[in-house]
């Protein structure tokens, strides 16, 4: 199995080689395509979730907050910006479950609330297509927006947490 940092640094050169490629989209698509990267981010994908199955529990956690990410990215960014052209649906199903899981076990942090209740908020598709994630209604309700800007910081200190640190660390403050 691979640790959080070895799957951090495969996501960031997949992303590094990503943004290398040029043109209108169409043509970054397919210069991404050709190069094989698209093929990379369901084998990073697996990975989180082996160690979401089967890691510590604090690896665990840390692998379910990146996991879920990738999920909903996949539905929320196009390709060519994410690297996440597809994902196995038997693994989104089961990642999950295991999210459905974790809550209901209370092997949750005040983060992965922050992060579901703006995934939700932005799109939760993911959620319903894939789920239900019946407990993720009661997790998420009453959760603060200005909670968002302590997941921002959180994602700037720690760094080296993948395509879900890059992205939260670029959300603007909240005003």
């Amino acid at each position: 199995m691979l640790s959080l940092t070895a799957i951090a640094n495969w996501e960031m050169a997949v992303l590094a080689s990503i943004a290398g490629a040029t043109g209108t989209v169409a043509e970054r698509d397919a210069q991404i395509t050709r190069s094989g990267m698209y093929a990379e981010y369901p084998a990073i994908f697996a990975a989180y979730l082996d160690l979401v199955l089967d890691g510590d529990d604090a690896e665990a956690l840390e692998a379910l907050k990146r996991a879920v990410f990738i999920a909903w990215y996949a539905f929320h960014a196009p390709p060519v910006v994410s690297g996440i052209a597809e994902l196995p649906e038997s693994a989104v199903r089961r990642l999950l479950i295991a999210l459905d899981d974790a809550i209901v076990a209370g092997r949750t942090d005040d983060e992965l609330a922050t992060m579901l209740a703006w995934y939700d908020r932005e799109f939760g598709y993911v959620f319903e297509h894939f789920g239900p994630v019946r407990a993720l209604a009661g997790f998420i309700a009453g959760v603060e927006p200005r909670r968002l800007d302590a997941v921002r910081e959180r994602a700037r200190e720690l760094g080296g947490r993948g395509q879900l640190g890059r992205y939260w660390s670029s959300l603007p403050a909240a005003e």
